[in-house]
């Protein structure tokens, strides 16, 4: 019961400091784009892998600029595509990044986080500054479990990107 207290107070301090955090961040404005989309999808099962999750999604909502929503699947296993039997509903519009926050991290049997995007040298400037933050704040609510690792430092991110953007999950 102590460690369930513990840990609820932790998360609430981090939340108030990631908070403070990202009003200090903001995602540059650009004449014609809207706020970036981004899909959490997250795979894990533990109550403080839950809790990170909500850690990071708390704070992306806390910027402006950032619209986020979150999915919850089951892969079979860590690298399994947790996407793979799913569409977009149709009224979605796409997502400009998707996260992928994959079962192995409650584990310990994975330490990285995707962060899926198109190449960034091809991105515009506004979805550049998005992944840049979005993965600063991810390695700041997992820095002790994982870090998030985006299309230009794996294969994985870049190959799910090229999947999602046939099937209407990115725009």
């Amino acid at each position: 019961m102590k460690r369930i207290v513990g840990l609820v107070c932790l998360m609430g301090i981090l939340s108030v400091g990631m908070g403070m955090y990202a009003q200090e961040m903001a995602v540059p404005a650009s004449e014609g784009f809207g706020a970036i989309r981004i899909l959490v999808v997250d795979e894990t099962k533990t109550f403080l892998s839950t809790m990170r999750v909500a850690g990071i999604v708390g704070t992306l909502k806390q910027m402006p600029g950032f619209e986020v929503d979150v999915q919850f699947e089951d892969a079979a296993t860590t690298l399994a595509d947790p996407l793979a039997d799913t569409l977009p509903s149709e009224e979605a519009v796409g997502y400009d990044i998707l996260v992928i926050i994959p079962r192995g991290i409650d584990d310990a049997s994975i330490g990285w986080i995707w962060i899926v995007s198109d190449w960034l040298p091809a991105l515009p400037p506004q979805l550049q500054a998005g992944v840049a933050i979005l993965s600063q704040v991810i390695d700041q609510v997992f820095s002790d479990v994982a870090t998030g690792i985006d299309v230009t430092e794996d294969l994985y991110p870049n190959i799910l990107w090229s999947e999602y953007v046939v099937k209407g999950w990115i725009r």
